[in-house]
């Protein structure tokens, strides 16, 4: 069973080895209990850190472009014709100083109200808070989990993090159309040194 369906309706996995991008395992038990909760949840990210670690978090634009048919595209419905708008950002402890995450998002724009395209090319809020403000309904399904060794970089993680790394893609469907696709990277030393 792929792990789309697993948590689609579950946090478990009865096998917690998952397969990488890169055909290695890893164990999503022997991550942090509260990373792996991350991982599996399908709620915002920004509000479950700024109450895990208790700072605010500021979300800061690494880069923006419009696209047409990228590559990271693929878990979304075929968007040809449509404007994709690829964006990076950093998850930031404001009083730390500390990248908690990085995501790279693909949002259809054609299916996205226009209020949101404005909150979200103007790079204030993450997507999830956005997507809150301003009471969009969404329903969100996980695609992916993956693990990135520190020294075993993909060219597909933004940010510039050294460390090991995991990571999860979602896909959020407003108005029941796939119309952003989320990938999440999340550096273990800070969660391990909450333990």
């Amino acid at each position: 069973m792929s792990v789309e369906a697993y948590f689609r309706s579950s946090g478990y996995l009865p096998d917690p080895l998952i397969e990488t991008s890169t055909g290695e395992p890893f164990s999503i038990a022997a991550l942090p209990a509260f990373l792996r909760t991350l991982l599996v949840a399908d709620g915002t990210v920004t509000k479950a850190l700024e109450a895990y670690f208790w700072e605010p978090l500021e979300v800061q634009p690494i880069s923006q472009s419009y696209k047409a048919n990228p590559q990271g595209c693929k878990d979304l419905l075929d968007s040809s014709g449509s404007q994709v708008l690829e964006r990076e950002v950093k998850l930031m402890g404001r009083l730390s100083g500390c990248c908690f995450a990085c995501a790279r998002s693909y949002l259809v724009l054609d299916y996205l109200p226009d209020s949101l395209v404005e909150g979200i090319t103007a790079g204030r809020l993450g997507i999830g808070e956005l997507l809150r403000e301003e009471g969009v309904e969404t329903y969100r399904e996980i695609v992916r989990l993956d693990s990135f060794p520190r020294g075993v970089r993909s060219d597909e993680v933004p940010g510039g993090l050294d460390d090991d790394l995991v990571a999860r893609s979602y896909r959020i469907r407003v108005g029941g159309v796939p119309a952003i696709l989320v990938t999440e990277y999340f550096p273990l030393a800070p969660y391990r040194e909450r333990v």
